[in-house]
């Protein structure tokens, strides 16, 4: 397989245990991570109001706190609720957290916004006054401005974003498909494909997606002088008894692949042909935490992470 890269995707359920403790199982499981290899550890926000043991909604301080327990992963968001926050609030949190942690931290752009109208009009009413799309395009462009018209800004404007001058983090567009490319290229913006989310048949043609997905490269380069990644998120089922799903992802109709280790490895070779993307980001519903670090060890023995994330350090 050419992608040497996995990654995870975390959102904070854990069957049977109250929030904190599945908190600190989601920080076990993240510490597993980078002693397994893997390339990035990404929670998700969500603000489901069902679930009474969720670890986060906004994983923000989550966020820093595992890339405080942590040297070498990428630690980010999968990501934020782009409409729901001020762009500066946003863009000082999450640069100023990137430079504490040495560059690690990843920002994903989100246009999920709660599903309570009442959340909604806490974060913020221009959501509900003048829809969605619109606020989130507005909120993105201004938070790609805070991060790469720094100097412009702050004569113009007298913003500061601290520290001035410093690491910005790497920014991801979140999508169900290949129709926002353009969009990101403008965001000096990495892409990521979620196969789960949306109307979940990403998966089902993926004629011409390949060109697509190199055209985006081409063009990036052209535009902002660097190579972006592009990665694909995939939502697994590896348990024996296919039924079995958390209720998270029963709540977000969720796109799940029931699947055993040799179809999951199947499925990413052929994938890894069809699309080269970079990297492959899973997000493992099994609600149990043992099991799940059990899946990730069997992940990672499988593709010799450990050995690849050792070669990546030593260049």
């Amino acid at each position: 397989m050419k992608t040497k890269s996995i990654g995870l995707l975390e959102l904070g359920y854990r069957s049977g245990k109250d929030s904190i403790t599945a908190l600190n199982d989601v920080v076990d499981y993240a510490l597993h991570a980078e002693r397994l290899g893997y390339s990035r550890f990404w929670l998700a926000e969500h603000h489901y109001s069902h679930l009474k043991n969720l670890a986060f909604s906004n994983p923000d301080i989550v966020i820093a706190m595992i890339a405080g327990m942590t040297e070498k992963i990428r630690v980010g968001s999968a990501g934020t609720s782009v409409p729901s926050y001020s762009p500066y609030a946003v863009a000082t949190n999450y640069k100023l957290i990137n430079n504490i942690f040495n560059g690690r931290i990843d920002l994903g752009l989100s246009k999920g916004i709660p599903e309570s109208t009442y959340t909604k009009n806490l974060l913020n009413p221009d959501i509900l006054e003048r829809g969605t799309g619109v606020v989130f395009k507005e909120n993105a462009h201004e938070i790609h401005e805070l991060f790469y018209s720094e100097a412009e800004k702050n004569e113009k404007e007298g913003i500061l974003i601290p520290p001035y001058g410093g690491l910005i983090p790497d920014l991801w567009y979140l999508s169900s498909s290949l129709n926002n490319l353009d969009d990101a290229i403008s965001l000096h913006s990495n892409y990521c494909v979620s196969a789960f989310h949306g109307s979940g048949k990403f998966l089902e043609d993926l004629e011409d997606k390949k060109e697509e997905i190199n055209r985006y490269r081409n063009s990036f380069v052209q535009k902002n002088g660097f190579v972006p990644k592009i990665s694909l998120a995939l939502a697994i089922n590896l348990s024996e008894v296919n039924e079995i799903k958390s209720d998270a992802d029963e709540s977000e109709s969720f796109k799940i692949l029931n699947l055993n280790f040799e179809e999951l490895f199947e499925l990413i070779e052929k994938l890894d042909e069809k699309l080269s993307v970079d990297e492959f980001i899973l997000y493992d519903t099994e609600p149990d935490s043992d099991k799940k670090i059990e899946n990730a060890e069997t992940i990672s023995n499988h593709y010799n992470l450990q050995s690849i994330q050792h070669e990546n350090a030593v260049r």
